[in-house]
Parts: C-alpha cells; sequence; structure tokens
C-alpha cells in the first residue's frame, strides 16, 4: 500500500477506533479570518451585478440592438425591482446558507425555481402596474429573456466554487493518495466523496464504488464509476490496483455487513467500514470509519429485548455485580444503569479496575455506582456488604476463567469458583434478594479442564441453593469477543507487532458473542420465570479459529503467517452448550433457551463433598482436588 503522510496501517479492533486519518490540527477546524457573514455579501453583491447585466441584455436582444427608446427610461426601475425580487427569493428559498463546492442537484433545483418565482412576480407587476403614462415597464420577451440570462449567470457564478474546488484538489493532492474502493454508492458513500474531495490531506482517492442496486451500475457518482454488485469486488480492486476499501453502508444488516466483510478478505486489502446509524453521533463524514472490528465478522444481527420486563426487575432497584471489574461484569454494569437502578452495587477485589470502571459509569450522576472492594472468599467481607446495601438483583460474574492458568493452580479454581460462589449463595440465601444470576461457561459442559468443572460445580451449588430457597437461575454462553486474555486481543496484539497468529490446531472451534449482546441477553434471562432454571445463549455457528485468524489477517493488510502450535493442556477441540443428556427448551424471549435441569444426588453427600473440596484448595492439595471434582462431576474428563 502506498504510505500517505502520517497513515497507519489499520489493524482490527474490537475497541472499534477511529480510521487514522492525518492530524491537520487540534480539532481539524479551519478558522477564516474573514467575517463568517462576509462570503454571503459577496454573493448577494455578485448577484446584483448579474441581475442588471442580465436586465441590460435582455432588452438588447430582445431588439436586437440599442434602439428601444420608448423602453430606455425603464430599465433603471426593472433592474431595481428585478435585483428586490431575485434576492429576496434567494434568502427565503436558502441558497445563501449553502456551500456551493457541496451544492447538490435539489439546491440546484431550488435555485431554478427561484428564478422562476421571481421572473413570475415581476410579469405580474408589469402587467398590474402601469408606467406613469399608461404603458408597460417591459414586454413579457424582456422579462422570459431576463430569467434565461439570470439563471445563467447565477448558475455559472455558483458552479465555479466547485470546478475551483475540484481542480484544486487536483493540483493539491498528495501524489501518492491510497486509492481506495468505496462499498456501497449511497448517501453514505456519496457524503464520504464530497468529504475526500473537500480534504486532500486525508491522502485518498476515491477511484470507484460497487454497489448490489442493479439500477446504479455503470452509472457515474460525482465523476466515479459504480462497477456492479459487491461480489466482483477482488476484481475490480485489482484492475484499479486499489489499496484500501472502505464500507459505506451505516444502516445494512449485520448479516449484510459480514457477507460483504467475507468478500473484502478475500481481496486481502486493508479495510475499513461506517459504523451503524446506532453507533455515531453528529456528521456524517470519512472521519467516522473505523478499523474492522471482530465482532463486525460475526455478522449478529441486534438482540429483540422486552424492555419493559427489564425495567421492572431493575428500574429503582438495588443491583450488585460481583466481578464487576471484568469484561462481562463491567459491561452487565453498563447494560443495568440504562434502566436506571436506584443504586448499582460495583463488586470486585481487582481495586486498580474497579475503580477504573467506576469513573466510567460515574458520569453525572455520582451517587448511582458504588464501589465494594472485596474477595468472594472473604466470608465475612462479603456478608457485611450484603447487609449495607441488602441488594434485590444479585449478578455473580467473579470466577476466574483462562483454562492454562487453573491447570497449574486448581486450588485457585476451587476457592474462587467454588468457595467463592459458595460465599455469594449463602448471603443471598440470608439477604434475600429477589433475583441471582449465575454467569456461567459452555467449558461446564462435559468438562476437560479444572476451570470447566469448577463452573460445573458452582452451577450444582446453585440449583442446591435454589431447593432452599434462594431464587437462583443459571445463564451459560461460550466466548465473548474481546474479554481480556481472549484469542481476539491476542491476535490484534500480534498483529500489531507483525509476528505470526498462533493457533493450536486447523479444526479447533468455538462459539463466539459479542460481550454487549451476552451481556443484554443475561439481563433478558433474568427477567424470565427465572428461578431454578438453566438458560443457554443461541451462540449461532462455532467459528474455526483459523478461519478467524485468516480474515483478521486479511482485512488488517499485514501479512503475517499462522502458526499451529498444537493443543494446550485440558483444551477442547469444539466446545458445547449442553450435555448429551440436557435437552434444549423454547422460551418466550429472542435468542435465550432454557435447558432441562437433571435432578441432584442427595445434597448432604454433595454438601460434604463440597466442604472436602475447599479443604483440598486450601491445603493445595492438587492430587485431592482432581479426585474430589471427578467425584462431584461424574462427566469429568481430565487431559
Amino acid at each position: 500500500m502506498k504510505n500517505s503522510a502520517n497513515r497507519l496501517t489499520p489493524i482490527l479492533s474490537t475497541t472499534r477506533e477511529m480510521t487514522p486519518l492525518p492530524d491537520t490540527g487540534a480539532s481539524h477546524i479551519r478558522y477564516s479570518r474573514y467575517p463568517i457573514w462576509l462570503p454571503k455579501v459577496v454573493y448577494v453583491a455578485v448577484d446584483t451585478l448579474i441581475i442588471i447585466a442580465s436586465t441590460l441584455l435582455a432588452y438588447w436582444a430582445r431588439f436586437d440592438g440599442p434602439a428601444f427608446p420608448e423602453f430606455r427610461g425603464n430599465i433603471g426601475i426593472v433592474s431595481a425591482v428585478a435585483v428586490l425580487v431575485f434576492v429576496t427569493g434567494f434568502v427565503l428559498a436558502g441558497l445563501y446558507r449553502h456551500v456551493w463546492r457541496y451544492a447538490g442537484a435539489s439546491t440546484y433545483i431550488r435555485l431554478f425555481l427561484s428564478v422562476a418565482a421571481g421572473t413570475a412576480i415581476l410579469a405580474l407587476m408589469d402587467l398590474t402596474i402601469p408606467t406613469p403614462g399608461g404603458g408597460r415597464y417591459a414586454p413579457l420577451g424582456v422579462l422570459a429573456l431576463l430569467a434565461v440570462f439570470e439563471l445563467m449567470g447565477a448558475t455559472v457564478v455558483r458552479a465555479y466554487d466547485r470546478v475551483s474546488a475540484y481542480l484544486h484538489e487536483i493540483v493539491a493532492a498528495p501524489r501518492e493518495a491510497s486509492r481506495i474502493l468505496v462499498v456501497g454508492a449511497g448517501d453514505a458513500g456519496s457524503i464520504m466523496l464530497r468529504d475526500i474531495a473537500a480534504h486532500p490531506e486525508y491522502g485518498l482517492k476515491v477511484t470507484g464504488f460497487l454497489d448490489d442496486n442493479p439500477n446504479k451500475a455503470g452509472r457515474v457518482l460525482r465523476g466515479v464509476p459504480v462497477f456492479g454488485p459487491i461480489e466482483r469486488l477482488p476484481e475490480i480492486a485489482k484492475r484499479l490496483n486499489a489499496d484500501e476499501i472502505y464500507v459505506a453502508m451505516p444502516s445494512g444488516e449485520a448479516s449484510q455487513q459480514r457477507r460483504v466483510l467475507d468478500i473484502c478478505a478475500a481481496s486481502g486489502l486493508p479495510t475499513q467500514i461506517a459504523p451503524s446509524l446506532s453507533q455515531f453521533s453528529g456528521e456524517f463524514n470519512t472521519r467516522v470509519f473505523r478499523h474492522v472490528a471482530a465482532e463486525d465478522l460475526l455478522g449478529r444481527d441486534a438482540v429483540v429485548l422486552d424492555r419493559e420486563r427489564i425495567a421492572h426487575t431493575i428500574t429503582d432497584k438495588v443491583v450488585l455485580i460481583t466481578g464487576a471489574a471484568g469484561s462481562i461484569g463491567s459491561e452487565l454494569a453498563r447494560q443495568v444503569l440504562r434502566f436506571g437502578p436506584r443504586r448499582l452495587v460495583l463488586l470486585d477485589v481487582d481495586e486498580s479496575r474497579l475503580y477504573e470502571t467506576y469513573l466510567e459509569l460515574r458520569g453525572d450522576k455520582p451517587s448511582r455506582p458504588v464501589m465494594a472492594i472485596c474477595n468472594i472468599r472473604n466470608t465475612g467481607k462479603l456478608q457485611s456488604v450484603f447487609a449495607e446495601h441488602r441488594p434485590n438483583l444479585v449478578f455473580h460474574a467473579a470466577a476466574y476463567k483462562h483454562v492454562p492458568l487453573m491447570e497449574i493452580a486448581p486450588d485457585e479454581a476451587v476457592l474462587t469458583n467454588v468457595l467463592g460462589t459458595l460465599n455469594v449463595l449463602k448471603a443471598c440465601e440470608q439477604y434475600e434478594p429477589e433475583r441471582v444470576v449465575l454467569i456461567s461457561t459452555d467449558k461446564a459442559v462435559e468438562p476437560t479442564s479444572v476451570m470447566g468443572v469448577t463452573k460445573a460445580v458452582s452451577e450444582r451449588l446453585a440449583f442446591a441453593a435454589c431447593r432452599k430457597g434462594v431464587p437462583v437461575c443459571v445463564v451459560r454462553f461460550g466466548n465473548v469477543l474481546g474479554s481480556r486474555g481472549s484469542v481476539v486481543p491476542i491476535f490484534e496484539a500480534r498483529l500489531r507487532n507483525r509476528e505470526p497468529l498462533q493457533v493450536t490446531h486447523p479444526d479447533m472451534t468455538r462459539y463466539f458473542m459479542t460481550i454487549s449482546e451476552a451481556s443484554l441477553l443475561v439481563l433478558q434471562a433474568q427477567a424470565l420465570d427465572a428461578e431454578g432454571h438453566l438458560f443457554v445463549l443461541d451462540m449461532g455457528t462455532p467459528v474455526k479459529i483459523v478461519d478467524l485468524a485468516s480474515k483478521m489477517i486479511s482485512l488488517s493488510g499485514v501479512r503475517v503467517p499462522i502458526e499451529f502450535i498444537g493443543l494446550r493442556p485440558a483444551e477442547k477441540m469444539h466446545e458445547m452448550l449442553t450435555t448429551h443428556a440436557e435437552k434444549l427448551l423454547p422460551t418466550t424471549a429472542d435468542k435465550i433457551m432454557a435447558v432441562n435441569v437433571i435432578p441432584l444426588d442427595a445434597e448432604a453427600p454433595l454438601s460434604a463433598l463440597i466442604d472436602s473440596l475447599i479443604k483440598a484448595g486450601d491445603e493445595r492439595s492438587s492430587g485431592e482436588i482432581r479426585r474430589l471434582l471427578e467425584s462431584i462431576v461424574p462427566d469429568y474428563r481430565p487431559h
């Protein structure tokens, strides 16, 4: 790709950063030394001269020369009235508010209608108001010619601004401007084209458009050809020697966007995308384009929520979230705040990230989020937090989640994922919230890892607590894109460093969902008749990790290889959302399914095993921990 000044190579990002166009000033605003009203005065003055000249030319043309003695004394009056009528019409039509270099067809139509209306008014005045001698001020032929000359003059003057800007663009544009193809020849693409023409410092040159609308194929948009359907992108990009692709489809459906990005990936060119209309405010221009985010590749349409039902469980209630500084916990907090809780308690042991989350969420309402630094292993501290805040709704998201780490530290997994969950459930039993939600994972299904099996144990603890009257439900889902330590941020970091992307196995698949979608579905699930239920989120089709890596490489424009490093300890080739014994049942909510809960064995043996497991965790006895985990979860198959 050609290197324009200060341009950065696009890298995929889950943070949705804006495109790094060159910095032309602190705010990209050029301040003129002239008053803002001066261009309008200049246009009025020029229009006045054009109208006077058009009046003279109209008389001259009508009478084939200066021989019109009976009308010569009226020329000054006709010119003055014409100036008053036409300029007033232009003001009322808003023509002096336009920046004419960006004017479209609708603006020129308004100019034509203003001239036509002004001419009609002049004709009406001429027919109804006689001269002092009882004659006419001007024949209708003169007024018709006046209209033609005035329209031509006003149009030429205004078109000059646009033509001069275009010529300036050609002269001033960087010689090494990046040649871009734009997907989408609609309003967004047209606005983008005008914006690039007005800002040669962007270092971009639009070489063509692609659009699936057959009526646009073969047409020219502001001098740039529309080549036809998007499927032709790789071919057209090669023919035009394009450097980048810009997807200008902010109103497109997510599934349509995924199809487009798949085609863009096949071209191997760096790709930028316009955010959806819901993701930005203000004026649409080239600067709102951003790097493709990994979540864009999923192509999942927006979740349809029963907001009234969710609001009933959150609005004016006290909500407590454990693990509030984590990826899921912090996103849950963001979504919960939108429903207006009376108080939101953010509980986490990580003081730095907890404070960062608090500062982000506080906004202009510092009384709503409340921080609680607490380790869920600490029963006494946890009980005091519940006693102080008396939550109505509890989301338990705190957990250790990294499979390889928990294999070498099974005691930590037990003490946080098992003991911590038990402590939260006991606090809920004592302080009686209206609803409790345990966040679980697909790794708890027929687990092969310590992390997965401890989450399976936490599910069993939740259902045991439910039998004691705790109104708890479990929500189980797969990987979330962009969470700390997950595959996508790791891939992004390696792409930035131009290092090979490491994949454990070419056939490995994972379920993926965006953090935002997962959090919204958790809110929806808890608002159902949830007590005692296990819910599974619709994760769509499993994604091959190697395919994800390939698309990220293609869309970033960075050429690095993919390395296969082999399966890690306890890592599954494919995840499952349910066991073979579990059955999925429909719910009234979009993308949420219920699972028939398998009855637990007698409570007393489970309680005794849990006590022994926690004791083994305290004693750091890895062998005993694994043996007890197999006793509690018979389908645990350690690798």
